[in-house]
C-alpha cells in the first residue's frame, strides 16, 4: 500500500497526508483530555470541594507544624496570667511611700559626710556631687593613700567649692611612703611628687645616705617649703 502512495499524483498525496495530520491532532487532544475528565469523574463533589480547599489554604498561609503552635499557644495562656496575677498582689501588698528614689535624697546644710570613709553612694547625697566628682573624689583618695584635710579637694579640677563645706575628715590615717626605700618609679606614682622631686630623693640616699626628715631636701629647688609641708604628713624614714 505504502508503494502505491508513491504512484498517486501530488495534489492527492498532499489530501492524504493533511488528513493523517489531522486525525493525529484530534487523537491526541482526546487523550490528553480524556484523562483530567475521568479524574474528574472519579471525584465525588465532596472530595472535589476538599481538593479546592486544601489548594486554597496552602495559598493562603505557610505551614506550622500543629504540636509546635499548640505548646507555644499553652505556654503563653499559662504563664502570662500567672505573672500578672503576682504583679498585681505584690503591687497591692506594697505600701504606696516604699519606693527607691531615682535620684540620692540630699544632706541638709547642718549634716556631714566624713570624706576617707564615704563611698560614692554617700558622696552623692552632698549637694553639688553627682556620680562623676563622687567617682573622682574616692579616686583621688585612693592615689594620696587618705585625705588629710577637706582642702585638698581643691586639687581636682572643676571641683564644685560649695560642697567642702558638708565635709569633714576625722581621725586622718594616711598611706605613707618610705622614702629611704622606695625606688624612683615608685616614688614620683604619689600626686604629690613629681619625677624632679622622686629624683633628688633617690640622689640625696645616694650621695648623703638615708633622709632623716624632708627639710634635708630644702635646698633643692625642687622642694620649695609649700612642696615639704604638704607632703610630710604622707612620709616616714
Amino acid at each position: 500500500m505504502i508503494r502505491e502512495f508513491f504512484y498517486l499524483q501530488k495534489s492527492d498525496r498532499k489530501v492524504i497526508l493533511t488528513l493523517l495530520v489531522v486525525i493525529v491532532v484530534a487523537l491526541g487532544v482526546i487523550f490528553l483530555t480524556g484523562g483530567e475528565n475521568d479524574e474528574s469523574n472519579a471525584l465525588t463533589p465532596a472530595d472535589t470541594l476538599k481538593k479546592e480547599s486544601q489548594r486554597d489554604s496552602s495559598r493562603r498561609r505557610p505551614y506550622y507544624h500543629r504540636d509546635t503552635v499548640y505548646v507555644r499557644t499553652k505556654v503563653i495562656y499559662r504563664d502570662r496570667p500567672a505573672r500578672d496575677h503576682s504583679y498585681r498582689q505584690r503591687q497591692a501588698s506594697e505600701p504606696r511611700d516604699s519606693f527607691v528614689p531615682r535620684y540620692p535624697v540630699k544632706i541638709r546644710e547642718t549634716e556631714h559626710v566624713v570624706l576617707n570613709t564615704a563611698d560614692t553612694t554617700a558622696l552623692m547625697t552632698v549637694p553639688g556631687i553627682g556620680s562623676y566628682y563622687a567617682r573622682q573624689i574616692v579616686r583621688y583618695g585612693e592615689r594620696l593613700g587618705g585625705y588629710v584635710s577637706v582642702d585638698q579637694l581643691d586639687e581636682i579640677e572643676d571641683f564644685p567649692l560649695e560642697s567642702k563645706k558638708y565635709l569633714v575628715v576625722q581621725d586622718a590615717r594616711p598611706h605613707k611612703l618610705n622614702v629611704n626605700k622606695l625606688s624612683l618609679n615608685e616614688l614620683k606614682r604619689h600626686p604629690y611628687i613629681n619625677f624632679y622631686q622622686a629624683k633628688a630623693i633617690t640622689d640625696y640616699r645616694r650621695l648623703h645616705g638615708p633622709l632623716q626628715s624632708l627639710n634635708d631636701l630644702r635646698l633643692s629647688k625642687d622642694f620649695p617649703k609649700e612642696a615639704i609641708d604638704r607632703l610630710t604628713p604622707y612620709v616616714e624614714y
